[in-house]
């Protein structure tokens, strides 16, 4: 076979596995999403009663695409180029990435804390005290931790070992179990701490935690680079959640007049973070492995286009029937079947474009700069998601209610 069947083969192969290893993954990922954003319309009254909750969950549910895709990213192309065995072992690597991925966890859930409370002072808006807010958010990401961590690493190798891409795979499926769980875990996070009735003063007692965890991780984690360049990467993606979260207090008594409409959260902010976390594991190993080059146009980059616009429209629909699905399910008011169509098909579609370029840009900036896409493109992405998904649900929602 002559070099340039080869090539346009493995082109017109890009969509197809796409399409084929993509759709049903996101297609399940929605029947997560629903179970999710069916948790938030249920507990719509504790939120009211619980100022600031609300601003944590896209915070701490923007994690499990921040460190577990990530986490996923980075394993799925050492797999990849062979640096590490088919086979999970205890081995060096895998036991540094499993650590980075708690140590990092906890230091971002403090973080998101400090901010999320540090940005309801600013924006003036409710919420219960600091030390709560810090305890919740911890408490969250470590239950949320204990069960993302281990299952993305068991996944990434599962998938590889039948012969499928993990790109295409671990980062929806991330996405799903860490939406469900990260939503679960925040009320219940909220049910143990309110119960213990702590005051600000004890908030003092966090302070230590910082410094502990910072000067803790560069002595036993062996791979300083994936530090140094999560780190800041992670403290961005967290503003960005919180921000996300901001909007959403900001616009809640839209949600709260029509609980169903809290369906669509986990579900629209879902879709970005996965869209946007395949098309940034897609790129990352591209550019390792010379598919694409920094800011290059080639087929590779035109047939992944294709297929993520051709995934966008296939799930939209599909996603409008699980949701309005799992309102009747769960006997929670929700909007007629049209307007609900009408608006994921335009938040979808539009959300697609805007993560694919960002996937594309980031990936390429990252490369060049020599910072490894896998630590980056997807945090930044799926943050960003987070931000985008927020905003043009809510403008979906006013053009179409």
């Amino acid at each position: 076979m002559s070099k340039a069947r080869r090539r346009k083969r493995r082109s017109r192969r890009v969509i197809t596995d796409i399409l084929l290893q993509a759709t049903p993954v996101v297609i399940l990922t929605s029947v997560g999403e629903m179970f999710a954003g069916s948790i938030l319309g249920k507990m719509h009254e504790r939120l009211d009663l619980i100022p600031g909750l609300i601003i944590l969950v896209p915070a701490i549910m923007g994690l499990r695409g921040n460190i577990g895709a990530a986490l996923g990213s980075r394993i799925s192309a050492s797999l990849h180029l062979g640096l590490v065995g088919k086979r999970f072992t205890f081995n060096k690597f895998n036991l540094n990435n499993i650590e980075a991925g708690f140590l990092l966890s906890l230091a971002v859930s403090i973080i998101i804390g400090l901010t999320a409370r540090l940005a309801c002072q600013i924006f003036g808006l409710p919420s219960i005290p600091l030390v709560n807010l810090l305890l919740i958010a911890i408490l969250a990401s470590a239950m949320a931790s204990l069960v993302l961590i281990p299952f993305t690493v068991t996944l990434t190798y599962f998938a590889f070992n039948k012969h499928l891409d993990p790109d295409n795979i671990v980062a929806p499926i991330i996405g799903m179990i860490g939406d469900v769980v990260t939503v679960a875990v925040v009320f219940i996070a909220a049910d143990v701490v309110l119960r213990l009735k702590i005051d600000n003063a004890w908030s003092l007692l966090l302070l230590p935690a910082v410094p502990m965890i910072i000067r803790r991780v560069p002595k036993r984690y062996r791979l300083p680079n994936i530090l140094k360049q999560s780190i800041p990467i992670l403290f961005l993606c967290t503003v960005f959640g919180v921000l996300a979260g901001i909007i959403l207090h900001w616009q809640y008594e839209k949600f709260y007049l029509v609980p169903g409409l809290l369906i669509l959260v986990p579900q629209i902010i879902a879709k970005a973070g996965s869209i946007g976390g395949i098309f940034g594991a897609r790129f990352s190993s591209g550019l390792h492995l010379g598919y694409l080059r920094p800011y290059r146009m080639n087929n590779y980059v035109t047939k992944n286009f294709i297929g993520a616009m051709a995934l966008a429209a296939l799930i939209a629909p599909i996603v409008t029937l699980i949701t309005k699905f799992g309102a009747e399910l769960f006997n929670i008011p929700m909007i007629p079947f049209m307007p609900l169509l009408f608006i994921n098909v335009f938040a979808i579609l539009i959300i697609t474009l805007m993560v694919f370029v960002l996937d594309y840009v980031t990936a390429s900036l990252s490369y060049k700069i020599r910072i490894d896409p896998s630590n980056s493109v997807i945090p930044l992405v799926t943050s960003l998601g987070d931000i985008i998904g927020t905003v043009v649900l809510i403008l979906a929602i006013a053009m179409f209610v």
